[in-house]
């Protein structure tokens, strides 16, 4: 099935004026030119060919004004001879091209117009019988209620199509999102794996001997990573059947009553899985602050560095 738009349409409607018009031009000369009939087309030709033009390059107004154009021809090129003896049905030629290019407005404005200068030329005539009136009405009554029932399904496509164009979006929006959603989903696992990674990295714990642990403890020790690490030295000892734990704290920065109560209580976890536990690493001026602070590391056996905790148990 052929689908045109309205856009083709009203060209469709042109050409087929220009058209027309050739034709009529071309009969003009024969068997012999007709000068007079001649000049009024070529001028019509040129006229319409001209809005054509307009139209092409997207001059809207060139469809009305061909339709008043043309009205205008008709009503006043018509001779008399073609309009006295009866009903001139040319006057459905202009409303069925506003039918085409225009509006039911411009339908019913040019059929009424034709009537009333057909009317006024011939004296009444066949134009005010009451049968030719109705019938009249009729058919352009009946153009009118076309072209409203096609602007209907016009803007029923029309929305329909907006539906459709909006549905698309909102489809691609969806995947979109998914896809997004997706890769948040993907950094946040990434993340975390990181993130377990560093917890790795920043409480380690080491195999020194079968049955000994060593965990280095770098940095500031506060409240997280002191559950990290006795989490993993839980972990760990429980795993390896450890029998001692060396906690070496040479690396930490700084030493307070919070990083002392830390260091107390992964001691303490550890002894209730049975080990025991090695302080070891404490500097002049660490062992200096917990006196001052009153710390007394009660459970946790200290010695001076790791290699004296082994030293010890062999």
């Amino acid at each position: 099935m052929i689908r045109l738009t309205q856009r083709q349409i009203n060209h469709g409607a042109f050409g087929l004026i220009n058209g027309l018009s050739m034709l009529t031009l071309a009969i003009s000369f024969f068997p012999e030119p007709r000068w007079h009939a001649i000049i009024p087309v070529v001028a019509g030709l040129a006229l319409s060919s001209g809005l054509w033009f307009a139209y092409w390059r997207g001059w809207e107004p060139a469809r009305p004004l061909l339709v008043v154009f043309l009205m205008l021809v008709v009503a006043l090129g018509m001779s008399e001879q073609f309009l006295v003896s009866r009903f001139n049905h040319v006057i459905y030629a202009i409303p069925t091209l506003a039918l085409v290019l225009t509006s039911p407005v411009w339908v019913a404005g040019s059929a009424l117009a034709l009537l009333v200068v057909f009317a006024v030329r011939t004296g009444g005539g066949p134009y005010l019988n009451p049968f030719e009136l109705v019938t009249f009405l009729l058919i352009i009554g009946g153009m009118i209620f076309s072209r409203l029932a096609v602007d209907d399904v016009q803007r029923l496509e029309a929305a329909k199509r907006e539906a459709e164009e909006a549905r698309a979006r909102a489809e691609q929006r969806e995947r979109d999102l998914a896809a997004q959603a997706e890769e948040l989903a993907q950094r946040n696992a990434e993340q975390q794996r990181l993130l377990e990674l560093v917890s790795a990295l920043e409480t380690p714990t080491i195999s020194l001997a079968e049955g000994v642990l060593l965990a280095p403890i770098v940095g500031a020790l506060d409240t997280r990573r002191a559950q990290a690490l006795t989490a993993r030295l839980l972990n760990d000892a429980s795993a390896q059947r450890a029998q001692r734990v060396i906690l070496d704290i040479s690396g930490v920065t700084a030493v307070d009553t919070q990083v002392a109560q830390a260091l107390i209580q992964t001691a303490r976890a550890l002894s209730l899985l049975g080990c025991q536990v090695t302080l070891t690493g404490i500097s002049a001026s660490v062992a200096m602050t917990l006196t001052h602070l009153g710390v007394a590391l009660e459970g946790v056996h200290t010695v001076r560095s790791p290699q004296e905790a082994l030293v010890e148990r062999q």
